[in-house]
């Protein structure tokens, strides 16, 4: 499930009132549309002097590129643009469930209502429980990066972002090349809506053993 207008309207004003990016690099940021981005951008325009210094670079500047990776063999048996957001979770929950065992951790259901972890991971070693969360990972737009969301359902068509304690690690599952994205709380703390997913956080299950 691709992320919401109001998270990717909340995310372009930011990129460009903190980052002062171009409506150029929001969109190879974001994936979100040019036409709302110009919508959305109106009110916090570039300075004459900002768009001159963008203008300079403009030929220089190279979007950044999908890091899909290479296709897994799951990716080609199933059309997954079809399945349902609960399907998709399944498979996710699954894919890291495999991993959690062949790294010998110890998974549990949580106990607590309206816990936010989808489940508590006791390390092999040490015994220390932790909160992990498991997303899928989300492949939006034409120019989108591979992303995992950090936000979670509140009410009625209403989302938030997690909070510190709701997990210790959100692992995100990329079918189409067959990987688990790793993140500490600490790591995604200063990002609102989603962190990108990249190789420095493929497969990063010796965090959990720290």
């Amino acid at each position: 499930m691709g992320i919401a207008k109001p998270e990717l309207k909340s995310e372009a004003i930011r990129l460009r009132i903190k980052g002062r990016h171009s409506l150029r690099e929001i969109e190879s940021l974001t994936g979100a549309a040019r036409g709302s981005l110009s919508i959305w951008l109106k009110p916090y325009p570039l300075t004459e002097e900002e768009k001159r210094a963008r203008s300079k670079l403009a030929k220089r500047y190279i979007p950044p590129k999908k890091s899909h990776g290479e296709e897994s063999k799951h990716n080609r048996t199933v059309a997954w643009r079809n399945l349902t957001p609960y399907h998709k979770g399944r498979i996710a929950e699954t894919a890291v469930l495999f991993r959690l065992a062949l790294h010998g951790f110890s998974v549990y259901s949580s106990l607590f209502d309206g816990d936010k972890a989808d489940w508590l991971v006791q390390t092999p070693k040490t015994g220390k429980v932790l909160k992990v969360q498991i997303r899928c990972v989300n492949a939006t737009g034409h120019h989108g990066l591979p992303n995992v969301l950090l936000t979670c359902a509140e009410g009625h068509n209403r989302r938030k972002r997690y909070e510190e304690g709701e997990f210790d690690f959100i692992v995100g599952y990329y079918l189409y090349n067959d990987t688990a994205y790793v993140f500490s709380f600490d790591e995604v703390r200063h990002l609102k809506t989603y962190v990108t997913v990249s190789e420095e956080y493929a497969e990063r299950w010796d965090k959990l053993k720290t």
